[in-house]
C-alpha cells in the first residue's frame, strides 16, 4: 500500500480528499512549515539544523529579536520545505495572547502564493491559519 493512499487527513484533523489537488498542496505545505516551526534544532540527530533554535531567547529579547526570529525561519523554512521558492515575512501586531505574529507569505514552484498568519504562543507553540491561496495562471 502506497504511503499517500494511507494519509487520510492533513494535521487538523481535515479529510484530504475534501480539497481539489491545488489546496491539497497549499494544506500540506501548511502541515509541514508549521511542523518545522515547532521543532527545536538539535532534536534530530540526523538534521541538527532541522527547526528553530532556542526560542526563549528570542522572547527574551522581544522586540529586537524579531528580525532574528524572522531570518531563521526564512532560512529554515527555504531549506526544509522543498516547494517553497521564496519566502517573505512581515512582522504584524501581535495578536491577543500570542508573543509574536507574522504574515508569512510563501511563493510555490509552480502553483503560486499562499499566505499564512503564524503566531508563536506562550506555550511555545506555533501557529499557522491559511489566509490567502492564489494559484498561478497556466
Amino acid at each position: 500500500m502506497r504511503l499517500i493512499s494511507r494519509l487520510r487527513y492533513f494535521a487538523n484533523g481535515v479529510a484530504i480528499d475534501e480539497f481539489d489537488a491545488a489546496t491539497q498542496t497549499f494544506l500540506s505545505v501548511q502541515d509541514n512549515i508549521q511542523r518545522i516551526l515547532n521543532s527545536r534544532r538539535g532534536g534530530l540527530a540526523h538534521l541538527p539544523d532541522y527547526g528553530l533554535g532556542d526560542l526563549s531567547r528570542i522572547y527574551r529579547h522581544l522586540p529586537a529579536s524579531a528580525h532574528t526570529l524572522k531570518n531563521e525561519i526564512e532560512t529554515t523554512l527555504l531549506r526544509y520545505e522543498p516547494r517553497l521558492k521564496a519566502i517573505d515575512l512581515t512582522i504584524e501586531e501581535t495578536e491577543p495572547g500570542m508573543l509574536l505574529s507574522f504574515t508569512m507569505s510563501c511563493h510555490l514552484h509552480r502553483l503560486g502564493l499562499v499566505q499564512f498568519g503564524t503566531h508563536f504562543a506562550p506555550d511555545g507553540q506555533t501557529r499557522l491559519k491559511l489566509l490567502k491561496a492564489d494559484r498561478e495562471r497556466e
